[in-house]
Order: C-alpha cells, then structure tokens, then sequence
C-alpha cells in the first residue's frame, strides 16, 4: 500500500477544509441561535421570580445583646482606623 506525498498532501488539504468549513457554519448557526433567543427574551419578557418570603425568628435576648457588642466594636475599630490614618 503505497500513498504518494502528494496524495496525502490532498487528502490532509480536504480534511482541513472540510474541517474548518464545519466549525465555521457550525458557529456562525450559533451565533444566529443566540441572537434570535436574545431577540425572543426581549420580546417576551417573563415574570421575574418573586424571592421567597422567610418568616424570621424572633431572636434570643443574649444574641441581640452579643449583635449589638459585634456592632459597637466594628463601628469602634473603624472609627479608631479613620483617626490613626488622617
């Protein structure tokens, strides 16, 4: 089985034009894709999705108290920053 160089030559020029041809159809049908999507969501716009609603705890004494000290701390410690960087 003997394949000449230019015979090879041929057949690898095919398969990189065929190959090239294909990713270049297949991303231009891509862009198409995406442009008509984007051209459907702006024309029918769906209801935006409601967040869910949480009932919140009420919290315990000694966990507001410690929010409140975390709080006062955070507002100390920039506070002492701002005044240390004038």
């Amino acid at each position: 089985m003997t394949t000449s160089i230019s015979g090879l030559l041929l057949e690898a020029g095919n398969l990189l034009l065929v190959g090239m041809g294909f990713v270049f159809v297949f991303l231009t049908v891509l862009i198409f894709a995406v442009n008509a999507l984007k051209a459907f969501c702006e024309r029918f716009p769906g209801q935006e999705p409601q967040a869910p609603v949480r009932a919140q705890a009420a919290k315990a004494p000694s966990a507001a108290a410690a929010d409140n000290n975390v709080i006062a701390a955070i507002s100390a410690a920039v506070h002492a920053h701002r005044q240390a960087n004038k």
